[in-house]
């Protein structure tokens, strides 16, 4: 509305500036073109201003790591290169294939997109960092790019690694590792326990505020509103599965877990007080605890690594915002 009444006035003073060139022939034509060229000059700063909303543009002075995480790093210092992206160069090669042809990763207007290893770059230590190291703004300096393309790049990076669930974390960790989880479960405890190769826990994400949401239900026994990950793991630290809210999954080989799991026929639990009291009941829980620790060390591993999951700043006002906490 406020373009449109510009753009009367302009016409309005365009009309007067002709009506006032045709009464005064005997000017030059020199002066009137001079006249309508500012005259334009006006309106198309007007429409830049309406369009932009950006009166002194500012230049950012930008100066990207990428080349020395993707190039230097990645050929010659995995420590660092691990550090930055939280996951190994092989680790990162495997998803890059994986992602490439992805559609999303196509545009099909005309402004390109930026490669596709960078966006996964910035996705990935998005995904490594928490609280103020974690803002777009923090990472677009570091990236040498806009808070906007952070956003888009997380947002592209994301959807796939959530589909990609199955496929790369379960069968393909339950194919490789299972013989030598059981051989792990054998060493640390006795041989008919061998069977139980793979251990479960939760995790606690914490969040900012209390939900809106059914608030209570987020309560933790930590005095915490958080959400838990439920985490399925292998002695040797490799997580083969995870749930994100209720513990749906169940496997038909025996598991282990702490006393906060039920004893079923596929999961063995810790003796609770009392009965843990009970001489050999207290012999049970500390081999019990002997190849649980393999999970503890896993859960601390897996969260100094993602360190994302320190913490949400997420409000939770409905389902959906549930939906997007979950994602």
């Amino acid at each position: 509305m406020l373009l449109s009444s510009l753009n009367s006035k302009v016409s309005e003073v365009q009309e007067v500036a002709q009506s006032s060139s045709n009464s005064c022939s005997s000017e030059s034509e020199d002066k009137d073109n001079y006249y309508l060229c500012h005259l334009n000059n006006i309106r198309a700063h007007i429409k830049y201003l309406m369009e932009t909303c950006i009166l002194e543009p500012n230049c950012v002075h930008k100066l990207s790591q990428l080349y020395l995480v993707l190039v230097l790093y990645k050929q010659y210092d995995s420590k660092h290169f691990w550090k930055d992206l939280c996951i190994a160069s092989k680790t990162f090669d495997q998803l890059l294939k994986k992602i490439a042809d992805n559609l999303v990763f196509i545009s099909t207007g005309s402004h390109k997109q930026i490669p596709v290893d960078e966006q996964l770059t910035i996705a990935l230590y998005h995904f490594g960092h928490f609280r103020n190291a974690a803002s777009v703004e923090a990472i677009g300096q570091w990236a040498g790019v806009s808070a906007s393309t952070v956003v888009i790049c997380t947002c592209h990076v994301q959807p796939f690694l959530i589909s990609y669930h199955h496929l790369s974390l379960l069968h393909h960790s339950v194919r490789v590792s299972s013989l030598s989880a059981k051989e792990c479960v054998e060493a640390a405890s006795c041989v008919i326990w061998h069977d139980g190769w793979l251990l479960v826990n939760g995790a606690l994400v914490p969040l900012t505020e209390k939900p809106d949401y059914h608030g209570e239900a987020y309560f933790d026994h930590k005095s915490n509103y958080s959400l838990n990950v439920q985490l399925i793991t292998l002695p040797n630290l490799y997580i083969v599965d995870y749930v994100i809210g209720h513990c749906g999954s169940a496997h038909n080989s025996m598991i282990w877990a702490n006393s906060a799991y039920p004893i079923e026929a596929w999961c063995v639990t810790s003796y609770k007080k009392p009965a843990s009291n009970v001489c050999k009941n207290m012999f049970f829980n500390f081999w019990v605890s002997n190849v649980c620790i393999h999970l503890e060390h896993a859960v601390g591993l897996f969260k100094s690594q993602f360190q994302s999951l320190k913490g949400l700043q997420q409000q939770i006002k409905n389902n959906q915002d549930y939906l997007h906490t979950l994602e």
